[in-house]
């Protein structure tokens, strides 16, 4: 069986809308996992915020399984069948975005101030991802917050914001890229601290979110090991996981965007 043909195996289709179009250059470099006979896949979800059935509402931060995790597991599930069905060997971690502990506004909305009950809630949410995907026959080897998974994640955070920060300053087109991501998403920082927050605000936790995607892609590799294939929510932050400065002219980390959306109801 040719890679392609074994790729259409283990993903045959879009799992009901879940998986986004795949980009040939994805494509090509998930096959070649599949055809050394072992997938290593991480997973990067946000904490649980508060959601109803048409969005999330960050009205608070709950322990309880995140609801993009339950749908990654979903969409685990499925192929691991598939994945056993061609003997190819399985290997699932999954990390927490715990880095918002460190928001005054943020932690001020959701847990009263206190940011060690938010970094509670996050170790919550990974013990109870562990026990579903338990409860689903998932083989989930690890389930860690940011900062437990990566013992290096504040310095590598900062280098890569101190590169953003001098990439704004210089190049023209990062910054128009700025512009237009800290406009989309007003809506989603205003949610998450109940605030008027400023555009300068918003710029900043844009940058922020640049960093935390750039450091996650420096730091993954040396963590999970060499060949990892992630998955994630679909947003214009996750292009930074390939960063010339994250990734220091390795190989791109292969994506599998999920069609679902982080941002408050009304703006998905």
């Amino acid at each position: 069986m040719n890679n392609s043909s074994l790729f259409d195996v283990v993903f045959p289709d879009d799992f009901g809308g879940l998986l986004t179009s795949i980009s040939p250059w994805v494509k090509n470099a998930v096959s070649r996992r599949l055809k050394s006979k072992k997938l290593l896949l991480v997973s990067a979800v946000c904490p649980d915020y508060a959601r109803e059935e048409k969005g999330f509402t960050y009205v608070t931060i709950s322990g309880s399984v995140p609801y993009i995790a339950g749908k990654q597991l979903e969409m685990v599930q499925r192929i691991i069948p598939l994945l056993a069905s061609q003997g190819i060997e399985f290997e699932y971690h999954l990390t927490l975005a715990d880095t918002e502990f460190d928001l005054p506004f943020v932690v001020e909305h959701m847990v009263n101030g206190d940011p060690f009950k938010f970094l509670q809630l996050c170790q919550e949410s990974c013990q109870a991802i562990t026990q579903k995907a338990l409860k689903m026959s998932i083989p989930l080897k690890s389930c860690q917050r940011f900062t437990q998974a990566f013992p290096k994640w504040f310095t590598a955070y900062h280098d890569c914001l101190k590169k953003i920060d001098e990439e704004v300053q210089t190049d023209g087109s990062v910054r128009m890229d700025l512009l237009n991501n800290t406009v989309g998403r007003t809506p989603l920082y205003q949610a998450m601290t109940s605030e008027r927050v400023t555009q300068e605000y918003c710029r900043q936790m844009a940058m922020r979110q640049w960093a935390q995607y750039m450091a996650w892609g420096k730091l993954a590799e040396p963590t999970f090991g060499k060949g990892l294939v992630m998955m994630n929510h679909n947003t214009p932050n996750l292009g930074r996981i390939n960063h010339p400065f994250a990734r220091q002219g390795q190989e791109r980390i292969p994506l599998l965007k999920l069609s679902l959306s982080t941002m408050p109801v009304g703006c998905e």
